[in-house]
């Protein structure tokens, strides 16, 4: 199977896969409140997937070049739909929270193997001249399918049911592991390396002389699920409520729903033309200055933004630049690092993102309700100002790169 169609049917897997992540928000709140279950106990609960992520991550990069594409991921999507029909079960058996809990964690799980599956495979389905343009699609796939579940699990719920919306996206998630295990190559259609003695974990990639291209790629990720995907997402009810902004008669729910989908919207439509412009440049880290300046604006705007018009001014400009910080640094990753030592490479980058998604809104939402979202934008602004200085810095790192033994 050639690198293009297997990486559209990457992509559309992973977005199958990240659709049952995102139906259980819309619905679980209220649920967990109806079934008894403590406000604290459905936090954890709706944490408890990245909490898990987090333990799996590495080594399901170390076992995505033992296991292959097909079999990574299409176990990982049957993780999932398991972890989805806990849900279900939650309605039906006793210990709701129980069930519920052991779901989000086997699909915490399952996402893992999955994200960082796909990101390894992408990876060596590439070369560096058209790197940027595969790692795009499968970015835009992960980071659509999230607000898609919400509007489906959302849908769902309201015209059938909670077992309905649940029991659908456990039926949707399987026909992607089949999918995958239909579609996808046994292994990756380059051997990793010639080199079979060469060390592929995490000591080696603190040993590479790239370490710092590295870590500044591992530190970017994070920046951006802590300030965009963690406290943004989860405080814009509190800017929308704050401002009194409604969008069509919506109240803040909905009008901070639509926001955020102009914001990803944004980032999907600008995703495939950074992924070209990364293929083009000498130099992936150039892209990152205009991004970075772009963030800061954007939540500047946002943050006093006192009429509806400036706060999707605001979105829109986030949504335009913070793909220009994480599909860069993706593709430099693979520029940095050998075949064999991608999975290792990708598990760590996955993990700095789930640490950041899970302090973002932790952060956000405590700061912003005792400081105000103003202010906490404002903050948050500063962050991607000052981090240009790291981007200059990188970009003459990157000019320096020791590219790894690569297989001819």
């Amino acid at each position: 199977m050639s690198g293009i169609p297997t990486t559209r049917l990457l992509a559309l897997c992973t977005f199958i896969g990240g659709l049952g992540g995102g139906l259980v928000f819309p619905i679980l709140p209220a649920l967990g409140l109806q079934l008894g279950i403590p406000g604290f106990m459905i936090g954890l609960i709706l944490s408890a997937n990245r909490i898990s992520r987090l333990a799996f991550n590495i080594p399901a990069g170390r076992a995505i070049g033992r296991l292959g594409p097909r079999v990574t991921l299409s176990g990982a999507l049957l993780l999932e739909t398991l972890g989805v029909l806990c849900y279900s079960a939650a309605l039906h058996f006793g210990n709701a929270a129980l069930w519920l809990m052991a779901g989000r964690g086997i699909f915490g799980i399952g996402t893992a193997f999955l994200f960082v599956g796909a990101q390894t495979v992408v990876l060596g389905l590439s070369e560096r001249a058209d790197r940027g343009r595969k790692i795009s699609m499968v970015r835009v796939a992960m980071s659509a399918a999230m607000p898609c579940g919400l509007i489906l699990g959302g849908i769902l719920a309201d015209l059938f049911s909670n077992d309905a919306a649940f029991l659908a996206g456990a039926a949707i998630t399987l026909t992607g592991s089949l999918l995958a295990a239909l579609s996808l190559p046994r292994r990756l259609p380059r051997p990793p390396s010639t080199d079979r003695t060469e060390r592929t974990g995490i000591a080696a990639l603190l040993a590479s002389p790239n370490l710092p291209v590295l870590a500044a790629a591992w530190g970017f990720n994070m920046m951006i699920f802590l300030i965009m995907q963690g406290a943004l997402l989860s405080t814009m009810v509190l800017l929308v409520q704050d401002r009194g902004f409604h969008l069509f008669g919506m109240q803040a729910q909905g009008t901070s729903g639509l926001i955020m989908a102009v914001l990803i919207g944004c980032s999907a439509l600008v995703a495939f033309g950074i992924g070209r412009a990364i293929d083009a440049v000498a130099l992936r880290s150039t892209l990152l200055i205009p991004a970075l300046i772009g963030l800061a604006a954007g939540f500047a705007v946002l943050a006093g933004a006192q009429t509806l018009e400036m706060a999707l001014v605001g979105a829109v400009l986030v949504g335009l630049s913070y793909n220009g910080v994480t599909l860069p640094m993706m593709a430099l990753l693979g520029d940095a690092v050998s075949p064999r030592q991608y999975g290792s490479a990708v598990g760590v980058h996955q993990v700095f993102a789930d640490i950041g998604g899970t302090m973002g809104p932790v952060i956000g939402i405590e700061a912003g309700t005792h400081l105000g979202v103003g202010p906490l934008y404002l903050s948050i602004c500063i962050v991607p100002a000052l981090a240009i200085m790291v981007a200059l810095w990188l970009r003459r790192r990157e000019a320096r790169l020791r590219p790894p033994a690569r297989t001819q």
